[in-house]
């Protein structure tokens, strides 16, 4: 079941898409790249010669999608060097156990959400990075480990409990529906993190 799971999820997750262009509009990049597939406020990688980055869509259209970099970063250093775009993992299948006792199997998981609200973790040990947090998955790169260092990615540990005679795709169904759950919360205001009230409104810093 494990490894179904793993093909599947990882499968659909990770289909890169040809970046045509790139152009911006102040801190706004637009990414042209025809049916990438991503959603609003998903987490998606850009790679090519100018090495990789992590964001999150803001805006999206069937061809197209929108993010904002961070402050202090030109948007003109975007405009060449990427040439793919492909969807941010979002579900990591770390091991499954075995209960014969009842009959079932359980399933340990992490789950990666993106937000546009980041909470960035501590950080201020060596600038190698080696002390800075880090995903508890093995595989993870330094760019994955770089944006959960940053918060744009939300790193939560899952774990389903299912009969031994239920089928990978209920299993796979399940998992994918507990974490679609969720990242509605983080793509909205429910879990938004790094705003402050100044006494008449909420921002965001």
């Amino acid at each position: 079941m494990k490894t179904l799971i793993t093909l599947l999820i990882f499968g659909l997750s990770l289909q890169a898409a040809t970046v045509s262009s790139i152009t911006c509009s102040g801190q706004t990049a637009t990414v042209n790249a025809t049916a990438h597939g991503l959603v609003a406020s998903q987490g998606f990688s850009l790679s090519g010669t100018a090495g990789t980055f992590n964001s999150t869509a803001s805006t999206v259209t069937a061809n197209a999608l929108t993010f904002v970099l961070p402050a202090g970063t030109a948007c003109s250093g975007f405009t060449s060097g990427y040439s793919a775009v492909v969807p941010a993992k979002q579900i990591i299948d770390l091991n499954s156990a075995a209960n014969p006792a009842n009959a079932t199997v359980t399933l340990n998981y992490l789950y990666w959400f993106s937000t546009a609200y980041p909470n960035r973790l501590p950080c201020t040990l060596p600038p190698d990075g080696a002390t800075c947090p880090q995903s508890v998955w093995p595989g993870a790169s330094a760019a994955e480990n770089a944006s959960i260092v940053a918060g744009t990615t939300v790193e939560t540990y899952g774990q389903l409990t299912l009969p031994a005679s239920t089928s990978s795709g209920t299993a796979t169904t399940q998992v994918i529906a507990q974490y679609n759950a969720m990242q509605a919360g983080f793509s909205n205001y429910l879990l938004a993190g790094g705003f402050f009230w100044n006494g008449l409104t909420w921002a965001n810093r």
